[in-house]
């Protein structure tokens, strides 16, 4: 009798697994929620973008260093560098630009090399600002290099923006929002949750929230392709970035007097030109 329970048992369990394989697959309830899981997955991971539109994803660049190639995020410490020339009074790289004391934000120190040191910045701070700068151009790289592969934009350009505009992700408008280039809204009839306001030029300026970071990059595409303001860049030579940084500032992207000599000098220090050639 245990062996006909055992075999019954087992029947009924087979019988439980086709059913499943069959007629519960065919369920429509079961298919739209395996949809739902796998596009949840998308949204969540900031790839949806990519997957729709985009193109194939890139991996990680690797550059020389010492004869040997070493992934972006591991991209030896410049600060060092300066600190060192710094010790031994010797001439600082070109690329910098000034900064008055009190200058805060991750940004201060890839723009200021020698601001640490003026200022005597305590070292941690230091790395783990350029920390969040480096793990920033690594996240960020491979959505830049397909907006430049569709719209012309150089990607060292739209990485320089997006660091310098969200303070490398971290600002308040980058984080409640997702606006990593100070997409402002001048629509008066937008809906409900389509814009935020902050604190700016303005106190009445509102800037576009979006869904995830992917759509803040696009809209950036757009708008300056769109835009007629803008239009005299994409004649310019798309490795050309000192001419694009100029010709932003020019055509008004930012009320920043040197807002473009910043743009050059995160490119420089931060090595974003190698990918303007992907």
């Amino acid at each position: 009798m245990a062996h006909l329970h055992h075999t019954h048992t087992a029947m009924n369990s087979r019988s439980a697994a086709a059913a499943f394989d069959g007629s519960m697959l065919r369920e429509p309830v079961l298919w739209k929620l395996l949809l739902l899981i796998g596009v949840s997955y998308l949204v969540w991971s900031e790839k949806l973008s990519i997957v729709l539109d985009l193109g194939p994803t890139v991996t990680p660049v690797q550059v020389e260093a010492g004869g040997q190639k070493i992934k972006a995020s591991l991209l030896p410490d410049f600060l060092s560098m300066y600190s060192k020339a710094e010790k031994k009074k010797e001439k600082l790289p070109r690329y910098g630009v000034t900064l008055a004391a009190g200058a805060q934000g991750n940004l201060t120190f890839a723009i200021d090399p020698g601001y640490a040191g003026r200022h005597e910045v305590d070292p941690g701070t230091v790395r783990s600002a350029m920390a969040n700068c480096t793990d920033y151009v690594e996240r960020f790289a491979p959505v830049a290099v397909a907006e430049m592969r569709k719209y012309g934009i150089p990607a060292s350009i739209t990485l320089a923006q997006g660091l310098l505009e969200s303070d490398a992700g971290q600002s308040k408008l980058a984080k409640s929002t997702n606006n990593h280039f100070g997409m402002k809204c001048f629509s008066n009839r937008c809906k409900k949750g389509h814009c935020a306001n902050f604190s700016d030029d303005s106190h009445k300026d509102f800037f576009v929230k979006y869904g995830n970071t992917w759509g803040s990059y696009r809209a950036h595409s757009q708008f300056l392709k769109n835009s007629k303001r803008y239009a005299h860049l994409f004649d310019l030579n798309d490795t050309d970035y000192r001419a694009w940084a100029h010709g932003l500032a020019k055509a008004g992207y930012a009320t920043d007097k040197r807002y473009a000599d910043k743009l050059i000098t995160i490119i420089n220090n931060l090595q974003l030109a190698r990918y303007d050639r992907q």
